[in-house]
Protein backbone atom coordinates (compact mmCIF):
# COMPACT_ATOMS: atom_id res chain seq x y z
CA UNK A 1 0.00 0.00 0.00
CA UNK A 2 3.10 2.58 0.95
CA UNK A 3 4.68 1.34 -2.57
CA UNK A 4 1.55 2.33 -4.17
CA UNK A 5 1.20 5.74 -2.67
CA UNK A 6 4.75 6.63 -3.89
CA UNK A 7 4.45 5.31 -7.07
CA UNK A 8 1.57 7.86 -7.31
CA UNK A 9 3.35 11.09 -6.04
CA UNK A 10 6.14 10.14 -8.20
CA UNK A 11 4.96 9.59 -11.17
CA UNK A 12 1.89 11.69 -11.53
CA UNK A 13 2.59 15.35 -12.37
CA UNK A 14 1.26 18.17 -10.27
CA UNK A 15 -0.31 20.27 -12.84
CA UNK A 16 -2.22 17.64 -13.68
CA UNK A 17 -3.70 16.96 -10.53
CA UNK A 18 -4.23 20.48 -10.33
CA UNK A 19 -5.83 20.42 -13.67
CA UNK A 20 -8.13 17.33 -12.42
CA UNK A 21 -9.17 19.02 -9.68
CA UNK A 22 -10.05 22.57 -11.38
CA UNK A 23 -12.29 20.37 -14.05
CA UNK A 24 -13.68 18.71 -11.15
CA UNK A 25 -14.50 21.77 -9.73
CA UNK A 26 -16.72 23.52 -12.63
CA UNK A 27 -18.27 20.00 -12.72
CA UNK A 28 -20.01 19.80 -9.63
CA UNK A 29 -21.26 23.25 -10.62
CA UNK A 30 -22.94 21.77 -13.12
CA UNK A 31 -21.40 22.62 -15.89
CA UNK A 32 -21.66 20.20 -18.40
CA UNK A 33 -19.05 16.78 -19.11
CA UNK A 34 -19.41 17.82 -22.65
CA UNK A 35 -18.26 21.56 -22.29
CA UNK A 36 -15.74 20.81 -20.10
CA UNK A 37 -13.93 17.82 -22.80
CA UNK A 38 -15.00 20.35 -25.62
CA UNK A 39 -15.98 17.14 -27.66
CA UNK A 40 -18.25 15.06 -27.54
CA UNK A 41 -19.66 11.66 -30.41
CA UNK A 42 -22.44 11.43 -31.65
CA UNK A 43 -23.01 8.72 -33.86
CA UNK A 44 -19.41 7.47 -34.25
CA UNK A 45 -18.49 10.80 -35.33
CA UNK A 46 -16.16 12.74 -33.05
CA UNK A 47 -17.63 16.13 -32.34
CA UNK A 48 -16.48 19.51 -31.23
CA UNK A 49 -18.15 21.41 -28.68
CA UNK A 50 -18.43 25.15 -26.97
CA UNK A 51 -20.65 26.74 -24.71
CA UNK A 52 -23.10 28.31 -26.14
CA UNK A 53 -24.13 25.31 -28.77
CA UNK A 54 -26.18 22.49 -28.62
CA UNK A 55 -24.68 19.46 -26.85
CA UNK A 56 -25.40 16.18 -29.08
CA UNK A 57 -27.74 13.57 -27.27
CA UNK A 58 -28.23 10.10 -27.96
CA UNK A 59 -31.64 10.33 -28.58
CA UNK A 60 -31.08 12.38 -32.01
CA UNK A 61 -29.28 9.33 -33.00
CA UNK A 62 -32.61 7.75 -33.50
CA UNK A 63 -33.53 11.21 -35.55
CA UNK A 64 -30.62 10.27 -38.25
CA UNK A 65 -31.23 6.63 -38.19
CA UNK A 66 -34.79 7.37 -39.69
CA UNK A 67 -32.95 9.62 -41.74
CA UNK A 68 -31.04 6.97 -43.33
CA UNK A 69 -33.80 4.43 -44.39
CA UNK A 70 -35.62 7.29 -46.21
CA UNK A 71 -32.12 9.16 -48.32
CA UNK A 72 -31.59 7.18 -51.75
CA UNK A 73 -28.37 8.37 -54.11
CA UNK A 74 -28.29 11.47 -55.25
CA UNK A 75 -30.80 12.92 -52.84
CA UNK A 76 -30.46 16.67 -51.66
CA UNK A 77 -31.06 17.45 -48.37
CA UNK A 78 -31.54 20.59 -45.91
CA UNK A 79 -30.97 20.29 -42.21
CA UNK A 80 -32.25 23.32 -40.40
CA UNK A 81 -30.33 24.57 -37.39
CA UNK A 82 -27.67 22.56 -37.53
CA UNK A 83 -26.56 23.90 -34.64
CA UNK A 84 -22.90 21.81 -33.98
CA UNK A 85 -22.95 20.08 -37.53
CA UNK A 86 -23.74 16.38 -35.74
CA UNK A 87 -26.98 15.26 -37.61
CA UNK A 88 -25.37 16.33 -41.10
CA UNK A 89 -21.82 15.06 -40.30
CA UNK A 90 -23.35 11.79 -39.30
CA UNK A 91 -25.54 11.30 -42.74
CA UNK A 92 -22.29 12.58 -44.14
CA UNK A 93 -20.15 9.62 -42.79
CA UNK A 94 -22.68 6.97 -43.35
CA UNK A 95 -23.90 7.68 -46.91
CA UNK A 96 -22.34 8.59 -50.31
CA UNK A 97 -23.85 10.67 -53.23
CA UNK A 98 -25.94 13.17 -51.31
CA UNK A 99 -25.76 16.52 -51.31
CA UNK A 100 -26.69 18.31 -47.62
CA UNK A 101 -26.77 22.31 -47.17
CA UNK A 102 -27.14 22.76 -43.27
CA UNK A 103 -28.30 25.79 -41.93
CA UNK A 104 -27.50 28.00 -38.69
CA UNK A 105 -28.53 31.47 -37.65
CA UNK A 106 -26.19 31.64 -34.84
CA UNK A 107 -22.39 33.30 -34.82
CA UNK A 108 -21.00 30.46 -32.03
CA UNK A 109 -23.15 27.36 -33.28
CA UNK A 110 -22.25 28.62 -36.78
CA UNK A 111 -18.19 28.32 -36.02
CA UNK A 112 -18.38 25.13 -34.28
CA UNK A 113 -20.46 23.59 -37.01
CA UNK A 114 -17.68 24.79 -39.56
CA UNK A 115 -15.39 22.83 -37.77
CA UNK A 116 -17.11 20.38 -37.07
CA UNK A 117 -17.91 19.79 -40.83
CA UNK A 118 -14.85 20.74 -42.57
CA UNK A 119 -14.06 16.62 -43.38
CA UNK A 120 -17.52 17.41 -45.12
CA UNK A 121 -16.84 20.23 -47.27
CA UNK A 122 -17.29 17.95 -50.87
CA UNK A 123 -20.62 16.70 -49.28
CA UNK A 124 -22.50 19.44 -46.70
CA UNK A 125 -22.49 23.10 -47.40
CA UNK A 126 -22.84 25.22 -44.20
CA UNK A 127 -25.19 28.02 -44.63
CA UNK A 128 -26.05 30.78 -42.26
CA UNK A 129 -29.46 31.91 -42.09
CA UNK A 130 -32.61 31.91 -40.25
CA UNK A 131 -34.55 28.99 -40.63
CA UNK A 132 -37.89 30.98 -39.48
CA UNK A 133 -37.60 33.49 -42.41
CA UNK A 134 -40.20 32.83 -45.65
CA UNK A 135 -37.76 34.87 -47.72
CA UNK A 136 -34.91 32.62 -46.75
CA UNK A 137 -37.27 29.18 -47.19
CA UNK A 138 -38.25 30.19 -50.26
CA UNK A 139 -34.74 30.21 -51.97
CA UNK A 140 -34.69 26.33 -51.35
CA UNK A 141 -36.49 23.71 -53.79
CA UNK A 142 -36.42 20.31 -55.20
CA UNK A 143 -35.56 19.34 -51.59
CA UNK A 144 -35.88 15.44 -51.05
CA UNK A 145 -35.60 15.50 -47.67
CA UNK A 146 -36.23 18.31 -44.75
CA UNK A 147 -34.19 16.84 -41.09
CA UNK A 148 -34.05 19.34 -38.10
CA UNK A 149 -34.27 18.69 -34.57
CA UNK A 150 -35.70 22.43 -33.49
CA UNK A 151 -36.32 23.66 -30.19
CA UNK A 152 -39.47 21.92 -28.59
CA UNK A 153 -39.21 22.87 -24.68
CA UNK A 154 -42.28 24.64 -23.34
CA UNK A 155 -42.66 27.80 -20.98
CA UNK A 156 -42.77 25.21 -18.66
CA UNK A 157 -39.92 23.26 -19.37
CA UNK A 158 -37.51 26.49 -19.11
CA UNK A 159 -39.20 27.24 -15.54
CA UNK A 160 -38.36 24.13 -13.87
CA UNK A 161 -35.31 22.86 -16.26
CA UNK A 162 -32.10 20.59 -14.19
CA UNK A 163 -29.20 22.67 -13.82
CA UNK A 164 -27.00 21.08 -16.50
CA UNK A 165 -29.80 22.36 -19.43
CA UNK A 166 -28.83 25.72 -17.61
CA UNK A 167 -25.73 26.02 -19.52
CA UNK A 168 -27.04 25.44 -23.24
CA UNK A 169 -28.46 28.44 -24.93
CA UNK A 170 -32.01 29.21 -24.32
CA UNK A 171 -32.68 29.58 -28.22
CA UNK A 172 -31.45 26.02 -29.07
CA UNK A 173 -34.27 25.14 -26.09
CA UNK A 174 -37.30 27.06 -26.19
CA UNK A 175 -39.89 26.62 -28.64
CA UNK A 176 -42.49 28.88 -27.06
CA UNK A 177 -45.40 28.63 -24.89
CA UNK A 178 -46.40 25.08 -25.49
CA UNK A 179 -42.99 24.24 -27.69
CA UNK A 180 -44.44 24.10 -30.86
CA UNK A 181 -43.33 27.23 -32.79
CA UNK A 182 -40.85 25.99 -34.73
CA UNK A 183 -43.20 22.87 -35.93
CA UNK A 184 -45.63 25.28 -37.36
CA UNK A 185 -43.03 28.09 -38.71
CA UNK A 186 -41.26 25.39 -41.00
CA UNK A 187 -43.49 22.79 -41.61
CA UNK A 188 -46.12 25.78 -43.12
CA UNK A 189 -42.66 27.96 -44.92
CA UNK A 190 -40.92 24.91 -46.01
CA UNK A 191 -43.44 22.82 -47.65
CA UNK A 192 -43.16 24.06 -50.79
CA UNK A 193 -39.52 23.51 -50.82
CA UNK A 194 -39.80 19.81 -50.63
CA UNK A 195 -40.06 17.78 -54.45
CA UNK A 196 -43.51 15.40 -54.76
CA UNK A 197 -43.32 12.57 -52.81
CA UNK A 198 -40.31 13.60 -49.77
CA UNK A 199 -40.19 13.90 -46.55
CA UNK A 200 -40.04 16.20 -43.59
CA UNK A 201 -38.09 13.98 -40.12
CA UNK A 202 -38.50 16.04 -37.41
CA UNK A 203 -37.25 14.98 -33.80
CA UNK A 204 -40.01 15.71 -30.84
CA UNK A 205 -40.34 15.98 -27.24
CA UNK A 206 -41.47 12.24 -25.97
CA UNK A 207 -45.24 14.13 -25.08
CA UNK A 208 -45.29 15.73 -28.38
CA UNK A 209 -46.04 13.40 -31.09
CA UNK A 210 -49.80 13.97 -31.49
CA UNK A 211 -49.46 18.40 -31.66
CA UNK A 212 -46.33 17.65 -34.63
CA UNK A 213 -48.58 14.67 -36.26
CA UNK A 214 -51.35 17.37 -36.29
CA UNK A 215 -49.61 19.70 -37.44
CA UNK A 216 -47.87 18.31 -40.38
CA UNK A 217 -51.28 17.13 -41.67
CA UNK A 218 -52.69 20.55 -41.34
CA UNK A 219 -50.08 21.44 -43.97
CA UNK A 220 -50.47 18.96 -46.42
CA UNK A 221 -48.18 16.20 -45.09
CA UNK A 222 -49.22 12.36 -45.33
CA UNK A 223 -48.38 9.02 -44.28
CA UNK A 224 -47.30 10.25 -41.17
CA UNK A 225 -45.57 7.85 -38.84
CA UNK A 226 -43.67 8.00 -35.29
CA UNK A 227 -40.66 5.92 -33.94
CA UNK A 228 -39.52 5.72 -30.64
CA UNK A 229 -35.96 6.01 -29.59
CA UNK A 230 -33.87 3.53 -27.16
CA UNK A 231 -36.22 4.03 -24.18
CA UNK A 232 -39.15 3.26 -25.87
CA UNK A 233 -40.11 7.60 -26.38
CA UNK A 234 -41.73 8.78 -29.51
CA UNK A 235 -38.61 10.81 -30.45
CA UNK A 236 -39.03 11.20 -34.34
CA UNK A 237 -41.99 12.02 -36.51
CA UNK A 238 -42.34 11.49 -40.41
CA UNK A 239 -44.50 12.89 -42.77
CA UNK A 240 -44.77 13.43 -46.88
CA UNK A 241 -45.65 15.56 -48.76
Amino acid sequence: MHKCKWILKKNIDGKYILKCIKLAKKRQKGIPIQYILKNWEFYGVPIKLTKGVLIPRQDTEKLVDVALKIIKKNDIILELGTGSGCISAAIAKNIKNVKIFAVEKYFKAYSCAKRNLKNFKNTVSLIKGDILNEKFASKFENINLIISNPPYLTKKDIENMQLELKFEPKQALYGGVDGLDYYRKIAKIYKNSLKKGSHIVFEISHSGRFAVEDILKYNGFSNIQTYKDLTCKDRVVVGKI
